[in-house]
């Protein structure tokens, strides 16, 4: 009998070869259980939801659907201010959320209402990408902004930008200031969650070619889902404001951090709100400078920036530079 060497080294190999392939697809197999199955894997919660073993695992752009009602009272640039605010905000896919959001003011006597939408990416370790947009109007007077939106997070640090344009329509017109501008409004902030219950916070706008620094405090108490806020605002024009407030959010127990992170974004009303205010500022000084330039022309009464009505201004008459007003209040 004849032995060939070289086929029972070809047998040879071909067996090893068919075991490793049975090896390499059962490590295969295997591995993302192992993986999912492995404690340092595991979110605090323990559940499969909290894995991130991959990048169709990571965390999501919304945990769950959630919620938080607000309020914030005080002085808005020397008016009594009342601010009621809300948002719901629900997971769109794994990698995407929307936010809706809602504002009732009233000040100087002014009911305002208005609401936005947030449509973003989010990966909860590194930031969030996305569109907002937002309305807010009174009587007699309507303004909107939209634009893009971006928050990058580092440890305990959430940087965020608003990029966009913004626009204001008085219902009547005035001599003195654009009542219909449409400019750039751009935001820049920057919070530090000192505990991760609370939150350290400062922020730059410019809206209308007027500039706002604010600067906020929200502390989570021991009371599940309620928080304590603060906020200071200085601006152009001799604008100014401080708010007091409480909110609460609705959705399972997290710390601040991680519901800032993890379920709802930064709501847009605030800076519509003080959007108008801070151009309201500038309509009350430049139109107190015209009346004072024009004696008889007229009056501005109301409170602040956001109640100001322009009682009377007449145009043509007073300065040919101008065209005729109609002696109708600015509401």
């Amino acid at each position: 009998m004849t032995i060939h060497l070289s086929s029972i080294k070809f047998k040879n190999v071909k067996a090893m070869t068919f075991k490793l392939g049975v090896l390499a697809v059962f490590v295969v197999l295997t591995a993302p259980v192992h993986a999912q199955t492995n404690p340092a894997t595991l979110g605090e919660s323990g559940n499969l939801s909290h894995f991130r073993t991959s990048a169709t695992l990571r965390p999501p752009a919304v945990e769950e659907v959630n919620a938080k009602i607000g309020y914030a009272g005080g002085n808005m640039n020397s008016s009594e201010g009342h601010n009621f605010d809300g948002s719901v905000t629900f997971p769109v896919s794994r990698q995407f959320g929307f936010q809706a959001d809602a504002l009732y003011s009233r000040i100087a006597n002014q009911d305002f209402y208005g609401g936005a939408g947030h449509l973003f990416w989010r990966n909860p370790d590194i930031g969030l990408v996305g569109l907002a947009g937002g309305y807010l109007g009174r009587s007699g007077v309507d303004t909107f902004q939209v634009g893009a939106e971006g928050e990058y997070y580092l440890g305990s640090f959430t940087f965020g930008l608003f990029a966009g344009v913004g626009s204001i329509s008085y219902a009547n017109a005035a001599p003195f200031i654009d009542t219909n501008p449409t400019r750039f409004v751009g935001q820049i902030s920057a919070d530090y969650y000192v505990l991760d219950e609370l939150r350290l916070g400062v922020s730059y706008t410019t809206a209308f070619h007027n500039n706002l620094v604010k600067g906020e405090a929200e502390y989570q108490t021991p009371i599940r889902g309620l928080a304590l806020t603060a906020e200071v605002t200085a601006g152009d024009h001799g604008y100014d404001d401080w708010l007091l407030g409480v909110r609460y959010y609705f959705g399972s127990n997290k710390s601040l951090r991680d519901r800032h992170r993890r379920d709802d974004p930064r709501s847009l009303m605030p800076q519509i709100l003080q959007g108008l205010g801070v151009y309201g500022a500038e309509f009350n000084r430049k139109g107190k400078a015209y009346l004072a330039a024009h004696l008889g022309a007229g009056s501005l009464e109301g409170g602040g920036s956001y109640g100001v009505v322009l009682e009377r201004v007449i145009g043509r008459e007073e300065n040919p530079l101008y065209p005729p007003m109609p002696p109708v209040p600015i509401d």
